[in-house]
């Protein structure tokens, strides 16, 4: 699935992304996170997540929101979900490809959702 950020515009691509593979709270986030809403996705984790971006650590969801929404409104960015994966049992890996005017234009990156009972306590997100 391909979304564009700016004017939320969703396509389908030829193969259709498994949503029915991740947790609800996952596919609620990602929905909301692919298409720049951070004030929608933020409602996903809670208040003392950790939140670990190419390297920097995010300590809540007030400082992860901060961080994201700066991103939204310097860069247009389109974002491909391709797969997911479980690499254990409490950990759901998202591939994604992103498209833009940010530096170097284009990049994958690999989303992992750390839950415990249900609750999304940790996400890194990496290249």
């Amino acid at each position: 699935m391909t979304t564009s950020a700016k004017g939320n515009n969703i396509m389908n691509d030829k193969k259709a992304f498994a949503w029915d593979d991740l947790p609800e709270v996952v596919a609620n986030y990602l929905r909301a996170h692919v298409v720049q809403d951070f004030a929608e996705a933020m409602t996903y984790l809670p208040e003392d997540v950790i939140v670990i971006d190419n390297g920097e650590v995010l300590e809540g969801r007030d400082e992860t929101f901060k961080v994201f929404d700066k991103s939204a409104n310097d860069y247009e960015v389109e974002t491909t979900l391709n797969s997911t994966s479980r690499p254990a049992d409490d950990v759901w890996q998202v591939d994604t490809h992103l498209s833009g005017n940010f530096p170097g234009g284009e990049v994958d990156l690999r989303m992992f959702f750390t839950l415990a009972s249900g609750v999304i306590q940790k996400l890194e997100i990496t290249v």
